[in-house]
C-alpha cells in the first residue's frame, strides 16, 4: 500500500499568483520587452475561473474565450487592421471584458491607437517585443508554468546519485545529512538540504530545487553548517533535478529489525502531487554501509527503469530449475 507521509510533506497549491510587473522583470532581457507601465502592472496571473469556466493562461489573439495573456503577432495585427469599425468595436469589447491582464505585441508590430487606448483604460498591460509571436508565447508559457506550478516542501536531503534525483527522508537525527555527506564525498551531487522544494512542471516531472537561503549548505550533526560548494567544488552542486527515487531511513525499535521480503526488499510507492515515486526503506543499524546500499539501490532502480527486475529474473531462474528437475524425475 502506498505510504502517505503526511508528517513529512507539506503541500501548498492553487493560491500562487504572479504579477504582470514580475513577468516583465523576468522576461525583459530574454525577449527584449518594451513597456511603459501606465496600467496593469499590479494585476496578477494565476488560476482563474470566469462564469464557471477555467481561463487559459497564454494564447494567441482570442476574443471568444480570451486567455489571461494574449500574444498578438504579425498575423493577428494583419487581421485587426482588416476589420471594419463595427467589428473592431465588438472585438475590443470582448477583449477588455474578459480575464485578459496582459497583451504581448510581438514581431515588432504596433497596435492600432484605439485598441491601445482601450487596453490602457481597462488596466490591461501591453508589452512590445521584436521577437516572434511563437518565441514570446513559448517563453511566457515556460516562465508561468514554473512560477505557478503546484509545489511541495519536504523534510529531507535531495541529491543527484548516478543521474537519479534521490530524496533521503526519515525522522530527525536518523542520519540523513551524514549519509548525504558520504555520498557527496563519493562524487555525487547535493541539490538541497533540510527543505527541498518540488514543483510539478509536467504530468510526471516533479522537479526539485533548493530555497535560495539554503543553497550550497549542508548541516551535519557535530560539524555544524558546511559549505559544500566551497569544500568540494562546483561539480558537487546540482541546481535542480527531477525526483526519481525516495529512500526512507528508519531506526529499528528496540534494536530489532523487521524482516523485509528477502526477494523484493522493502519497496513501496509514494504519491506526491499526483506523481507516483518509488520508495525504498533502509534500516539504520551498526555494520550497515548505507552509502554502498544507496548506490546499489540507485543502480537497481536504473535497471528497473530499463525493464530489468532482478527479483523477477531470480524467481524465473528458480522456477526453470525446478521444472527441469521435475522433468528429470
Amino acid at each position: 500500500m502506498p505510504a502517505t507521509g503526511d508528517d513529512l510533506f507539506d503541500e501548498s497549491v492553487a493560491t500562487r499568483r504572479v504579477s504582470v510587473e514580475s513577468v516583465y522583470t523576468r522576461l525583459k532581457a530574454s525577449l527584449g520587452l518594451q513597456w511603459s507601465p501606465a496600467a496593469g502592472g499590479a494585476a496578477t496571473l494565476g488560476a482563474t475561473r470566469l462564469a464557471g469556466r477555467r481561463v487559459p493562461m497564454v494564447g494567441y489573439l482570442n476574443f471568444i474565450h480570451p486567455p489571461q495573456v494574449q500574444v498578438i503577432g504579425e498575423p493577428e495585427i494583419a487581421y485587426l487592421d482588416g476589420v471594419d469599425d463595427g467589428q473592431l468595436a465588438h472585438i475590443i469589447e470582448r477583449l477588455t471584458a474578459g480575464a485578459t491582464k496582459l497583451v504581448v505585441v510581438a514581431d515588432g508590430q504596433s497596435l492600432r491607437e484605439e485598441i491601445r487606448r482601450a487596453f490602457d483604460s481597462s488596466g490591461i498591460a501591453v508589452f512590445e517585443t521584436a521577437a516572434s509571436g511563437h518565441r514570446a508565447a513559448y517563453r511566457l508559457r515556460h516562465f508561468l508554468g514554473g512560477a505557478l506550478a503546484r509545489q511541495l516542501t519536504v523534510h529531507g536531503v535531495f541529491l543527484e546519485v548516478l543521474s537519479i534525483g534521490l530524496l533521503l527522508t526519515g525522522d530527525s537525527g536518523v542520519g540523513k545529512s551524514e549519509l548525504a555527506l558520504e555520498l557527496i564525498n563519493r562524487g555525487h551531487r547535493l541539490v538541497a538540504d533540510d527543505a527541498p522544494e518540488f514543483a510539478l512542471l509536467g504530468p510526471d516531472d516533479l522537479n526539485g530545487g533548493c530555497p535560495p537561503v539554503l543553497q550550497d549548505f549542508l548541516e551535519v550533526r557535530g560539524l555544524g553548517i558546511l559549505n559544500i560548494r566551497a569544500m568540494f567544488g562546483e561539480a558537487a552542486i546540482k541546481r535542480r533535478k527531477q525526483l526519481g527515487l525516495i529512500i526512507r531511513l528508519v531506526r529499528p525499535e528496540n534494536g530489532v529489525l523487521d524482516a523485509p521480503d528477502r526477494l523484493t526488499g522493502s519497496r513501496t510507492t509514494r504519491q506526491l502531487l499526483g506523481v507516483t515515486i518509488p520508495e525504498i526503506t533502509l534500516p539504520v543499524a551498526a555494520g550497515h554501509n548505507l552509502g554502498v546500499l544507496v548506490e546499489a539501490a540507485c543502480r537497481d532502480h536504473l535497471l528497473r527503469m530499463q525493464g530489468q527486475h532482478s527479483d523477477e529474473q531470480f524467481a524465473a531462474r528458480q522456477e526453470r530449475a525446478m521444472q527441469e528437475s521435475a522433468s528429470c524425475d
